[in-house]
């Protein structure tokens, strides 16, 4: 078996164990602890099971200490502001520094936790819960995915170099400017916005990896392809709805554009916009999922968040330009394929 297969089974298997584990337990907005396993899941080479349990159990206290954001963001807002626009400079430099998935999750908490801690205090918890287990659910998949099938040795050669952007500072500063608008915008309504956010943090990643001719097309078309993932799930899952339902559909789909994420399937679009599309699929169908259990129109909230994500896109990519034409940065961040 190719390496490829082995990282689409894996990553396919991984997201089906997140979903069964997330949406059993019930934890306030699941669907978050999915999006955690499929990072932890694309990423070529696996943490080791303690060290990936560690980092989870870490992450997870991080994550709950962003409550102690909400107070400086009641009483002190410009304060926060400054410091949340100096930390997301500084994780994003992280991240083109090669260490692209703890930026993330980092990203994630600086963002998320304090805009859910507005909301109720127990949200923010069981938000970082659900993405500590997603984290941890995915370096356990990893590992035995790799006992039970272990990789083939790569043919002796010139190891590869991965190549740095050349100007990560900037990079770093166009994607601040891309996140912190859409994270100020959802202070004034945090239950609403709180999906776009996520969208936001990535797209900023996703625009490190683009040469700014792709940032627009991509932007948007990953975009409209993850509302396609998640109508086509709806649908499916509305044949027969149940949790095994929705643990094997999820499979399906993330088999779907694992395929294509690690280039089984030739596409002329990069590993990026298919992650980010998943991502986007995910964030889209979790929403609709609560608000079809609440008993709400699940088709005019999910219309009215896909043409929010599609503002969001469309702002990303005018971000790019703005700054692209102040000063070019030049190359971009290397991307990282799973699998290879």
């Amino acid at each position: 078996m190719h390496n490829g297969d082995r990282a689409v089974l894996r990553i396919s298997c991984g997201t089906a164990v997140a979903a069964l584990v997330c949406y059993s337990l019930a934890l306030p907005m699941p669907h978050l602890g999915c999006i955690m396993a499929w990072i932890v899941l694309c990423q070529g080479k696996p943490l080791p099971i303690k060290k990936g349990i560690v980092v989870g159990l870490l992450l997870m206290t991080t994550l709950a200490g962003g409550v102690l954001m909400v107070p400086m963001l009641t009483h002190f807002p410009l304060a926060a502001l400054l410091f949340t626009a100096l930390l997301l400079y500084l994780l994003m430099l992280m991240g083109l520094a090669g260490k692209g998935t703890q930026a993330m999750l980092l990203t994630v908490a600086v963002t998320i936790i304090p805009i859910a801690g507005l909301i109720e205090q127990s949200l923010a918890v069981g938000i970082a819960q659900m993405m500590g287990l997603g984290i941890i659910i995915g370096t356990v998949v990893n590992r035995l995915a790799l006992a039970l099938f272990p990789p083939q040795t790569p043919p002796a050669g010139a190891a590869k170099v991965p190549l740095m952007p050349e100007s990560p500072h900037q990079l770093a500063l166009r994607a601040v400017l891309i996140v912190l608008p859409v994270w100020l915008l959802a202070l004034s309504n945090p239950a609403f916005y709180i999906p776009a956010v996520m969208k936001t943090v990535m797209l900023a990643q996703q625009t490190n990896t683009l040469a700014a001719k792709q940032v627009g097309q991509e932007l948007v078309l990953s975009t409209l392809m993850g509302a396609v993932l998640a109508v086509g799930l709806w649908f499916g899952l509305s044949l027969w709805p149940s949790l095994l339902m929705l643990v094997l559909w999820l499979a399906l789909v993330s088999l779907w554009v694992a395929r294509r994420l690690v280039r089984l399937v030739a596409t002329r679009f990069t590993p990026s916009f298919w992650s980010n599309a998943w991502v986007t699929g995910l964030i889209l169908l979790g929403p609709a999922i609560q608000d079809s259990a609440a008993g709400k129109d699940v088709w005019l909230a999910s219309a009215m968040r896909c043409s929010l994500f599609i503002m969001v896109a469309l702002y990303g990519w005018a971000c790019v330009v703005f700054v692209e034409r102040w000063h070019p940065s030049g190359r971009p961040a290397a991307e990282a394929v799973a699998g290879e």
